[in-house]
């Protein structure tokens, strides 16, 4: 699709792994896991780019074999809102719509992908968010919605209540979001949270009050759009993967 971009956000360095190695570059069979994010991201559109940070140069070397990618670089970890407004220099003017996608979901296929831009297009939306149902939801962004199921709003777990704790629908940080009402949005991110940081899930609020369309398309295998953030969740990737090429074989 050569009027949808993808933005890739690796520039975190993943605490959680208990690691000096920068958690995208943490290997499933064999490949560094931001890998397999271009590979889907590339199957589907033309144009990528990749916010880096942490371990800048060694996120740009294992991607060297893809030449056709933009990096955008995210000198101080001030949230994901801020790594896209980093990125968006490296859009070009002809991109209509721009997916956001996590470097640390590896098993995210290019069908899932593609899916969500279509949807996209066919709500005609403004914001339309990847989400999936967990039984444990913990750690995870909160899926808010009004009284008549519209998207609302998303909750990170630090800002969460209670009440807001139990919802089970979350966010995976995977959105296409139409490029112009990107932009305006952006600009007008706040950091007046627990974090400190500038949320990217804050778009969406920005769409419900300014009454955009903003839609969910939920995904039932929620292993594909989960991020990897500890080594145990990097060994079940890695089943899970080899699972699927048994399959494919």
């Amino acid at each position: 699709m050569q009027d949808v971009g993808a933005v890739i956000l690796a520039a975190g360095e993943g605490t959680r792994m208990r690691s000096d190695r920068a958690k995208v570059l943490h290997e499933i069979a064999g490949v560094p896991m931001i890998v397999y994010v271009v590979q889907a991201a590339l199957a589907v559109v033309d144009d990528v780019v990749v916010v880096i940070g942490h371990q800048a140069e060694a996120v740009r070397l294992v991607l060297a074999s893809f030449p056709t990618i933009g990096f955008a670089v995210q000198k101080e970890p001030l949230g994901t809102g801020h790594a896209v407004l980093c990125a968006m220099p490296e859009i070009q003017p002809h991109i209509q719509d721009i997916l956001v996608l996590c470097g640390d979901t590896p098993l995210i296929t290019a069908a899932t992908v593609r899916r969500l831009i279509d949807e996209h297009r066919v709500c005609e939306s403004d914001l339309t968010l990847l989400t999936t149902r967990l039984a444990n939801p913990s750690g995870y962004g909160r899926i808010i919605v009004d009284t008549q199921g519209k998207l609302n709003r998303i909750v990170e777990e630090a800002d969460a209540s209670e009440s807001e704790k139990s919802v089970e629908i979350v966010n995976t940080g995977t959105y296409c979001i139409h490029t112009p009402f990107l932009k305006r949005a952006l600009a007008d991110l706040k950091n007046d949270n627990a974090q400190g940081e500038f949320y990217l899930t804050d778009v969406v609020e920005q769409a419900y009050r300014k009454g955009r369309t903003a839609v969910m398309l939920e995904i039932d295998n929620s292993a594909e759009v989960i991020g990897v953030n500890t080594k145990a969740e990097l060994a079940e990737a890695e089943r899970l993967l080899q699972q699927a090429m048994e399959r494919g074989k």
